[in-house]
């Protein structure tokens, strides 16, 4: 999801130009040249970690002009003799730091993978460690807005308070907004590997990394040498059917979750139904806010809803829901509180990141919304009649796009013209970016590849799935690309599928996974996490690693949920 922060008036220095000369067709215009970039300056930022700064035009259509910082951190190939390139990695969001991410992603990584590669992040204009946008000093109040409200006042209250968060923004980062969007996020992307003296990136893409890895596909297409798309997004959606899809999604995954905890008798159903149980805590929270003892608010309608849908992105995290929820039922909402502030990436000392702002900034540049916030109201009925329980939320927190003082500049359907194969990886019962995105996203590109993983939650490459990560590290090592139909997994079906084919094998150049070197070995199946003290019923692996990268991606690729849910349009794992 995206980055930026109000910038500081930087000298106007010499921008760096992008090779436009060999690219084919596509949807955005790579921008105006500029003079060439001077080699990175690295310093050592942690252990084998290396840091450097690249400094890019704030417009690239002006590339002489102001300029912003855009943070960078590397991982040397560990065996520089049989160094194949440079790998880079984004986690979603828009707003995660792939920064942070790349610390803790590349510890779980394929050792060939680490070997040969260099593993190389950055985080993206307006987030992070870049040039960011920061104007989140009415986070909480924005996300305890009623997502489901039922008066003229409770609307009034959520207009006003949307309104409010995006005049913040428009007053901290106002000349930096117009600029944070996904095609000018790829224009620095291939700066950097200019910067970097490659001729060619591979590049592993979560969530909305998808989506910035097919606008930079479509804009440099003999720039890809092997991409990684893992939870597609669907760039040929309006604004409406984006916000309504991935609400079905959430929709599927809660049901994941409530038959998962019915057959095992979780602590959430043995005195009955776990749906009523859920609906019990919703009501709760309606009436008055759930005391939060451990907490520093309690858990009102919007934190009790975003609790939910911030442990509903991965299995992992399904146990810690079932706890959050007794305990609520129990009158205290401490754990939805610590579920929504891991959600929003809350620091230990209390401060939150830019995340959300960024993810709003984006997802208001790369989509056209409703500008009157009317529309939402309206838009809220029709979604609940499709999501019932999160359907209303996906219009309020898209309020906030309507107030949101920059131009959209839309981005169009991907098709990189003339590029080499690009694998897409869609779950199929993915909360944030549901399979048919993901399988539209294969299609859309002229030389997309569909691997089908059977199995919950968001996203799944280097999460502990040997078949998916042996499919994925021979593409990314070998360039070996795998058959048409490959599936991994044995969970659900894709959507409207009553049967799926069994687990294909993976390719024959296959390299083992993390899995074999990090886990108990299993099969590869999709699973859902054991309740306290069962067993683990599905094959998953239960390692800590996978559970720390799985959490990871949750926070960081926060699909496009602005507060509560998506708000916009492309697609957290772990998180991310």
């Amino acid at each position: 999801m995206a980055r930026r922060i109000l910038l500081s008036a930087a000298a106007a220095v010499a921008a760096l130009a992008l090779a436009c000369s060999d690219r084919g067709p596509s949807t955005a215009d790579a921008g105006t040249p500029g003079p060439r970039h001077a080699a990175l300056q690295w310093s050592n930022c942690g252990g084998r970690a290396e840091c450097a700064t690249l400094e890019v035009p704030l417009d690239w259509n002006a590339p002489a002009g102001e300029t912003i910082d855009i943070a960078v951190i590397r991982y040397p190939a560990r065996k520089p003799d049989q160094r194949i390139g440079v790998l880079m990695a984004n986690p979603g969001g828009p707003g995660g730091s792939a920064i942070d991410f790349l610390r803790a992603w590349q510890s779980i990584l394929a050792p060939e993978i680490r070997d040969r590669f260099d593993l190389v992040a950055f985080d993206p204009r307006g987030v992070g460690e870049s040039t960011p946008v920061l104007c989140h000093d009415r986070l909480q109040q924005l996300v305890a807005v009623d997502p489901d409200p039922d008066t003229d006042a409770e609307w009034q209250e959520a207009e006003r308070v949307s309104k409010a968060f995006a005049d913040d923004c428009a007053a901290a980062a106002g000349r930096l907004l117009p600029h944070v969007g996904t095609k000018n996020v790829a224009r620095d992307m291939d700066a950097l590997r200019e910067a970097l003296g490659e001729e060619q990136l591979t590049y592993v893409g979560y969530s909305y990394g998808t989506t910035l890895g097919a606008v930079y596909a479509d804009l440099f297409p003999q720039r890809v040498r092997a991409f990684v798309l893992d939870g597609g997004t669907d760039q040929s959606l309006d604004y409406e059917t984006v916000a309504v899809t991935q609400m079905v999604g959430f929709e599927r995954a809660l049901q994941a979750y409530l038959d998962d905890c019915a057959a095992r008798r979780c602590p959430l159903a043995r005195d009955g139904n776990p749906r009523a149980a859920i609906d019990r805590v919703l009501a709760a929270a309606e009436r008055a806010p759930i005391p939060a003892p451990g907490a520093d608010r309690p858990a009102g309608p919007g934190e009790v809803q975003l609790g939910i849908i911030s442990a509903l992105y991965s299995t992992a995290t399904w146990n810690q829901l079932t706890q959050a929820l007794v305990r609520a039922l129990a009158g205290d909402g401490t754990g939805l509180v610590q579920l929504t502030d891991q959600y929003l990436l809350r620091n230990p000392d209390g401060s939150y990141p830019n995340l959300i702002e960024a993810n709003y900034a984006v997802n208001s540049v790369d989509s056209v919304c409703p500008k009157d916030p009317r529309a939402y109201r309206a838009m809220a009925d029709r979604f609940a009649a499709i999501a019932p329980t999160f359907g209303r939320s996906a219009a309020t927190s898209g309020l906030v796009c309507a107030y949101w003082a920059a131009p959209p500049d839309p981005l169009g359907v991907p098709r990189a013209v003339g590029s080499a194969p690009i694998l897409v990886i869609a779950t199929t019962n993915d909360p944030a970016t549901p399979y048919e995105w993901g399988k539209a996203l294969s299609e859309q590109l002229e030389n997309g590849v569909l691997v089908t993983y059977r199995g919950n939650g968001h996203t799944i490459y280097a999460q502990g799935n040997a078949c998916v990560d042996a499919v994925v590290n021979a593409y990314l090592l070998n360039l070996a690309v795998p058959s048409a139909g490959t599936t991994c997994g044995d969970g659900p079906p894709p959507p409207g599928q009553a049967a799926a084919p069994q687990a294909s094998p993976p390719t024959e150049a296959a390299t083992p996974s993390p899995a074999a070197r990090l886990a108990t070995p299993t099969p590869p199946a999709a699973a859902d996490p054991p309740a306290e003290g069962d067993t683990a019923g599905s094959g998953e692996p239960a390692t800590w690693g996978y559970w720390v990268a799985g959490l990871l991606l949750l926070a960081t690729a926060v699909a496009f949920a602005g507060i509560g849910i998506a708000q916009a349009r492309r697609g957290r794992p772990p998180g991310p």
